[in-house]
């Protein structure tokens, strides 16, 4: 008499030896949860920013915003992780507080024309 439920996953492992049971890749990731249950069954972090995408394809694993200014540069590495420019004109001054973004001395003459459209 042949047992359905005998190697449900057709993994070759017996039911009663197979750690489990309804995965066929026996917990791809090491990360003890069957890939039948696992939401990122590859990826043993389980999405470890909880960006609702898995780390084994999410392209910034530990930034949840996945690189929220678009400069192809995840958060922990971004200097400037809401300016896209990451300091165009090299001040220490992000964009995003720079009030003049393309201007390394920030109105010098104190006119409040930057510097890079101040013709005087």
């Amino acid at each position: 008499h042949l047992d359905a439920e005998n190697d449900a996953d057709g993994d070759l492992l017996c039911g009663n030896a197979d750690r489990c049971p309804y995965d066929a890749e026996n917990d791809a990731d090491n990360d003890s949860i069957c890939g039948d249950l696992d939401s990122c069954p590859y990826d043993s972090d389980n999405d470890r920013d909880s960006d609702s995408i898995c780390g084994d394809i999410d392209s910034c694993p530990f930034d949840a915003a996945n690189d929220g200014d678009s400069d192809f540069m995840c958060e922990k590495g971004d200097t400037c992780p809401v300016d896209a420019q990451n300091d165009l004109d090299q001040d220490l001054l992000c964009g995003d507080v720079d009030s003049c973004p393309a201007d390394a001395e920030n109105d010098a003459d104190s006119d409040s024309i930057c510097g890079d459209i101040d013709s005087c």
